[in-house]
């Protein structure tokens, strides 16, 4: 059965009190991106971020009962952590047209429901006391598959020279089409740094291997799977990224050590730069994605990032302006490919 939605009217208490929440939302980790066009639906399923038209669905009961004063305090936890879910893909582009590492596949949108999910863990706490609601827990038994595999990619890629809170400011400001990029540059100055040429083409080329060894086939569905299924990914993904680690260490010239005051610093002896190999380990290069497999069923990034959000200046005055509220009628894509967590 094809999943229903009821579009909820902007004058109603759970409309207000969805809007406050995702105001709040963005001002935990502001971003320079709104996408949310003001719509919100209480679906059936499990709802999502429409990537198409910018509306946001959420499970009628854990909308209607969760952003209510409810003693559920599990449900009410549950809504919570899905505002924060939602604002997240909300607040960040998907595509960047003129960057050559871009991803444009579904490997990209499968990441963007992990890197949702772990900003959604990571801010709980925070973000519930803003809220008004103290004294909730997180409910760790939402964690899927995407969350699993996302949170060990980000640990193999922080380190001393980028830490974890870093790295997730910068994942959760997007693009979507770039997080694998800036994964990889996370690798690179936390594990490379030493042997990586400067800023350019060169290193841009040593991103994409790494970028290589993080496209598993099997991302656009950790969104629909268990933590198992995502720990799976990961290991595997991170025997193919300490693979590459390697590959790219032996390959660089020899270093001399030179004594330093702040312990050990390496030295290039004839010094060449690092080119992109032919094969990379884990998946297709970016720059071997036709654009046309952006994102299966998304509009192009370009269209997008070209029309102004009706709402993107945080307002919620465009939706006293929006057409009477449709009941009963399916928002179009509510349900994005790989699904948006176990709402």
């Amino acid at each position: 059965m094809a999943e229903s939605a009821e579009r909820v009217p902007e004058d109603s208490a759970t409309y207000r009190e969805f809007a406050r929440l995702y105001d709040a939302a963005r001002r935990l980790r502001p971003t320079g991106t709104d996408r949310w066009n003001g719509e919100l639906y209480a679906t059936s399923g499990l709802g999502g971020f429409d990537q198409r038209t910018g509306a946001i669905g959420v499970h009628e009961p854990i909308l209607r009962e969760g952003l209510s004063q409810t003693p559920d305090r599990r449900r009410q936890a549950h809504a919570l952590t899905t505002v924060l879910h939602r604002a997240t893909q909300a607040g960040m582009d998907l595509d960047a047209p003129h960057e050559p590492n871009a991803v444009r596949t579904n490997h990209s949108l499968g990441i963007t429901e992990g890197v949702a999910a772990v900003r959604a863990a990571d801010d709980f706490i925070n973000f519930s006391e803003l809220a008004g609601y103290e004294g909730l827990a997180f409910d760790g038994q939402q964690h899927t598959g995407a969350h699993a595999a996302t949170t060990n990619l980000i640990a193999q890629a922080t380190g001393p020279r980028v830490d974890r809170s870093e790295l997730i400011d910068r994942l959760s400001e997007g693009p979507a089409a770039l997080h694998f990029d800036r994964l990889a540059e996370g690798v690179v100055r936390n594990r490379l740094e030493e042997v990586a040429p400067a800023e350019g083409a060169d290193r841009r080329a040593l991103r994409a291997e790494l970028i290589g060894a993080m496209l598993h086939p099997r991302w656009e569905e950790l969104a629909r799977r268990s933590p198992e299924a995502g720990r799976q990914v990961a290991e595997e993904i991170g025997r193919a990224l300490n693979s590459k680690v390697d590959e790219i260490r032996q390959r660089a010239p020899h270093k001399a050590q030179e004594p330093a005051s702040d312990g050990v610093r390496q030295q290039a002896v004839e010094p060449t730069p690092v080119r992109e190999s032919k094969a990379p380990v884990g998946g297709s290069k970016p720059s071997e994605v036709p654009v046309a497999r952006f994102l299966n069923d998304v509009a192009p990034a370009a269209g997008a990032t070209g029309k102004r959000p009706s709402l993107g200046d945080g307002s919620r005055a465009a939706a006293a302006r929006a057409t009477a509220p449709v009941r009963g009628t399916p928002a179009p894509g509510l349900h994005p490919p790989g699904g948006s967590g176990r709402d």
